[in-house]
């Protein structure tokens, strides 16, 4: 292993271990960072390594790893954004998520490009970095508190340190609800597959950080050259110069309507009560409820919503929560999901898992799979606004009901012995777009390495709708397959990056590749950046095979297939046999075989060292 150090790169890393209190710091390999560039490439490389892929996800033996791009520290566009992976309590394959905010860039500067979080603690902790010094803390006085009591606490023990940033668990992560989240910035969320109850499992409150360090940047003409691109991009394309500021992701409610892609009642139609949605949309955030707009670190985009109900103030809804506690449950009060809303953030949940788990429970209560005893005297009836707030807290706390829902839709439907209830891949809840009304969605969904994920999986949406010269048909069984192929490895080279997702609304890789190649002095082209997403590709893929996936997980609940629903005035589903064949295109194309393994020339070429399965 070279001793040199990349620019863009601090060329070390933190290993902590909640068994033992020790903290080791781990020079980082140049090598690993070339092939795995920072962030989500970076953290699942060093997750391979570390984790034993058969281990309880919420036992000793899960590893955490977050890491932070060589980007970070620079002012390129929406680069502030840190990247998490872990073994998921919630489907038992990758965990991977990804969160903007202030805390990762924090992070950085204090001179670790990535933390590894081993074993686990007899009493609650707190991992507690600066430059100078990593400690672990007691943190039992913070147990039990939600997350913004936690951050205002940390930080006020530093208050003469403006640099220190939180990132913390609530109550949902101590008591292990399945999806619970890890938050920074209190509303900032690594949401999906239970990051939070990995942090819980391990008695790991917070971590808390402030640096000092700046980042330098080896050719800095190229990396302003590829800045100023992007800037002037981002400017020219109404989405990002514009909407997104005006309305942010809540916009999107009437949208996805239009195109007879938004959820209802669990997912059983696309059917929404004539009017009902004026109510429940983005106008009606911004018109009724919406403060004032925000940004995360370094992001001229600012489609944070910072909105007030009554004396209460917070962040959101973005679109999957409102569409998810919203519509998808019958639901078209905006006053009420809102309040839902901040008691996910304050209390620490994934607001999609959550959203899709609750339309799943009241489906079971409607047909009579949940009895009025089961329900413990909750009218869980589609439509039933009253119950959100209420609902949220008892899943946050496992009391009554909440107990069988903080384990997640699957669980709760097989509970009830009616698991095709559950609208979730790989026991990952499936965001708010029916993937009837888009192949390429559909096939999104079926093959992201983390369950049904429009990030992970890839946003088909953008495609469909609003990727100009981009567009592609939505049913086209040819261009499915490549398309969100193309999506994905997009998806994968932006969280490595640090940067956003919407950046892809104005440009794709080009300006990145000028920008990373700026900072580091490498040859980071647009093709090595597409065969670094091939690589981190195929190790997530690995990883799941090891843990026990299985081709055929590889699909749709079977309402999909046979319950069709209205697109444009016909009717869709997508049928097994179409299933099948949008995944062994799909499997061909990543060159995996017809098991969905990467064949061992693939990962030759690609350079990865596995394990055999």
């Amino acid at each position: 292993m070279s001793d040199a150090i990349l620019e863009g790169y601090n060329g070390q890393y933190l290993e902590v271990d909640l068994s033992t209190g020790d903290v080791r710091k781990r020079p980082l390999d140049p090598k690993l960072a070339e092939d795995y560039l920072g962030g989500r490439g970076l953290a699942t490389r060093v997750f391979y390594d570390e984790i034993d892929p058969t281990c309880d996800p919420l036992g000793p033996a899960n590893v955490l790893v977050l890491a932070v791009s060589p980007l970070l520290g620079t002012n390129a566009p929406t680069s502030c954004r840190g990247h998490l992976v872990f073994k998921s309590p919630l489907t038992g394959v990758i965990g991977s998520s990804n969160c903007g905010g202030t805390w990762a860039p924090a992070f950085k500067s204090t001179g670790y490009d990535l933390i590894v979080i081993k074993g686990a603690a007899r009493e609650p902790v707190l991992v507690d970095i600066t430059a100078e010094q990593v400690r672990i803390l007691p943190a039992g006085h913070l147990w039990g508190l939600d997350v913004h009591e936690t951050t205002d606490r940390l930080l006020a023990e530093r208050a003469e340190d403006r640099r220190a940033r939180v990132l913390c668990i609530g109550p949902a992560g101590e008591n292990l609800v399945r999806f619970a989240a890890v938050m920074n910035d209190k509303n900032r969320a690594y949401g999906r597959g239970g990051p939070g109850a990995v942090f819980g499992s391990k008695k790991l409150k917070a971590i808390r950080v402030s640096g000092r360090m700046k980042q330098e940047t080896a050719d800095p003409q190229r990396y302003q050259a590829g800045n100023e691109q992007a800037r002037y991009l981002i400017k020219a394309v109404p989405t990002t110069k514009r909407l997104l500021r005006d309305m942010g992701t809540a916009g999107l409610v009437r949208l996805i309507d239009l195109i007879d892609m938004l959820p209802h009642r669990n997912f059983q139609d696309n059917l929404h009560p004539a009017g009902a949605l004026e109510a429940a949309c983005g106008e009606a955030l911004r018109n009724s409820y919406l403060v004032r707009p925000g940004a995360c670190g370094m992001c001229p985009l600012a489609c944070q919503r910072h909105t007030r109900v009554g004396q209460r103030v917070g962040e959101g809804p973005e679109y999957e929560t409102l569409a998810l506690l919203g519509p998808n449950c019958a639901i078209y009060n905006l006053e009420a999901v809102t309040l839902a809303n901040y008691q996910c953030n304050e209390l620490g949940l994934d607001t999609i898992s959550c959203g899709v788990t609750i339309g799943c429970a009241m489906e079971l209560f409607e047909k009579g799979y949940i009895t009025d005893a089961a329900a413990g005297g909750l009218d869980l009836r589609f439509g039933n606004d009253g119950i959100l707030e209420g609902l949220v807290r008892q899943i946050a706390q496992r009391e009554g009901l909440g107990d069988i829902l903080a384990e997640g839709s699957l669980r709760l439907a097989r509970h009830f012995q009616h698991p095709e209830l559950s609208m979730s891949v790989k026991g990952l809840e499936l965001p708010a777009y029916d993937p009837r009304a888009s192949y390429t969605q559909a096939l999104g969904y079926m093959t992201s390495p983390t369950g049904a994920c429009h990030l992970r999986g890839g946003y088909a949406v953008s495609l469909a709708f609003f990727g100009g010269a981009k567009e592609i048909p939505r049913f086209s069984l040819l261009q499915s397959p490549i398309a969100i192929r193309n999506m994905q490895n997009l998806g994968i080279i932006q969280d490595s990056l640090g940067i956003c997702r919407f950046t892809g609304y104005a440009f794709g890789t080009e300006p990145w590749s000028r920008m990373v190649s700026g900072v580091t002095g490498l040859d980071f082209s647009t093709a090595r950046l597409e065969h670094t997403a091939d690589r981190i590709a195929a190790l997530e893929r690995l990883f799941n095979l090891e843990a026990g996936a299985q081709p055929e997980d590889d699909t749709l609940p079977e309402r999909f297939s046979t319950e069709p629903i209205a697109v444009a005035g016909q009717e869709r589903v997508v049928s097994k046999e179409l299933i099948t064949r949008l995944r062994n295109d799909y499997y061909e194309l990543q060159r995996w075989d017809r098991e969905g393994r990467p064949t061992d020339e693939l990962c030759r070429a690609l350079r990865i060292e596995s394990r055999a399965v």
